[in-house]
């Protein structure tokens, strides 16, 4: 069962499984209010999955800011709902976080054992579904990742691409240093854990790190196309940001789970849109 079908990480869990042997239930926010927990139930107990997948999430962080209520019933709420009914029925749950929890002010990639300390609603209120989902079950996995692009939904990636072949000018946050994540390897590690009864919190993220400069600068080279990159300062953000939200990859180091480098993670997702581009796929 996954929810959250209709955004970029759901939409490609979603394709990826329904080619694996699974029998697959998936539900965007139009097809299953997660905020009505009769309606959640009742689907839950319709389908009887034994693994449920929350990508369901209001991951905008400026509007998560200006909406706190709805931030927390989605991304907190609508988990705890879900992690009950889990455990009812004895399914797996996986729930997709964020290096948001963290608050920044360090240097060192974040272990998965670290205090969270989110500085903005949104972190804080994926740090309460976790919370919600660690007291209601043990059977859980959850996933923390960062900076996720790919071809599919809305992304940093897209709107490189697309600001550039407008000419527009694209404003980019300077100062924050992270991991990008290709959904592809995002949704191929989970799986992979999801398999198995290595429960607990993982970090998943592509390894390497890098500005949000830095990212631009690698899209447009891959890409052969001519940018213009205009760094701003974080004022022009209404939640703040850690700036510095590496994750470390400890668990997944401790299952022999290596993570590619970004680089080499954005090269074949470039490959996949020209390809497309070109009518080859």
């Amino acid at each position: 069962m996954i929810t959250g079908a209709g955004g970029q990480v759901g939409s490609q869990f979603s394709s990826v499984l329904n080619s694996l042997p699974y029998d697959v239930f998936s539900y965007t926010r139009e097809q299953l209010d997660l905020t009505n927990y009769d309606a959640v139930s009742q689907e839950v107990a319709r389908c009887h999955p034994d693994i449920i997948i929350n990508c369901a999430a209001l991951t905008d962080v400026d509007r998560a800011e200006h909406n706190e209520k709805q931030a927390y019933t989605i991304n907190a709420y609508a988990a705890k709902y879900l992690a009950d009914e889990a455990r009812q029925i004895g399914a797996k749950l996986v729930y997709l976080s964020t290096n948001y929890l963290f608050d920044g002010n360090g240097d060192v990639p974040y272990k998965e054992g670290d205090t969270p300390a989110p500085i903005n609603i949104y972190g804080q209120s994926k740090l309460l579904g976790e919370q919600f989902i660690k007291r209601a079950m043990k059977d859980y996995f959850i996933i923390r990742t960062s900076w996720i692009f790919g071809l599919t939904g809305k992304n940093f990636f897209h709107y490189v691409l697309a600001a550039s072949q407008q000419k527009l000018p694209i404003h980019i946050v300077g100062a924050q240093i992270s991991s990008p994540t290709y959904s592809d390897d995002l949704v191929s590690i989970t799986i992979k854990l999801m398999e198995t009864e290595n429960f607990g919190t993982y970090h998943v993220t592509n390894s390497g790190t890098c500005t949000r400069y830095e990212f631009a600068e690698a899209i447009l080279n891959l890409a052969n196309y001519e940018g213009i990159l205009q760094k701003v300062d974080t004022s022009s953000q209404s939640a703040m940001r850690p700036a510095f939200s590496v994750l470390a990859h400890q668990e997944l180091h401790s299952l022999r789970i290596k993570p590619r480098h970004w680089k080499e993670a954005l090269s074949d997702c470039m490959s996949l849109k020209s390809g497309v581009s070109d009518g080859k796929l």
